[in-house]
């Protein structure tokens, strides 16, 4: 998990609108995205985050005992 509750939120948010803007639209294209930021906001994960090191989850999961 590399996505904080806040960014799940604000993620969530915007899938809705991309799904109500595809629905409006009939548009496939913002339908995947749709569906992408869905997975996103659920998964807790992002592809972009990962590939420049950030991470805004509150929990560490590299911490060491």
């Amino acid at each position: 998990m590399n996505i904080g509750s806040t960014d799940r939120y604000i993620r969530l948010g915007i899938a809705i609108a991309l799904l109500l803007l595809a629905w409006w639209a009939l548009s496939w294209i913002l339908l995947l995205f749709s569906v992408f930021v869905f997975y996103e906001a659920l998964a807790g994960w992002c592809l972009f985050y990962q590939i420049i090191g950030k991470n805004t989850c509150q929990i560490n999961r590299n911490k060491k005992k």
